[in-house]
């Protein structure tokens, strides 16, 4: 979901909460990263859901990527 003025007033979604949590505990380095994987937009949003996409590819690989 999309920032915009008019709902900046509302509590954060559980995702955007974890996203939040997750950005504040990684490194410089770490964000930049996950910045880096986010192309070609780099907003933090973009970052969660980069690593969120990678979680997902390392929990259900391809059938390509299995031996």
């Amino acid at each position: 979901m999309s920032v915009t003025p008019a709902n900046l007033d509302r509590p954060p979604t559980a995702d955007e909460a974890m996203g939040m949590a997750w950005w504040n505990i990684l490194t410089p380095s770490e964000r930049a990263t996950w910045l880096t994987k986010a192309e070609p937009a780099c907003s933090v949003a973009d970052a969660w859901a980069a690593f969120k996409r990678h979680q997902t590819t390392l929990t259900n690989p391809s059938p390509q990527d299995t031996p």
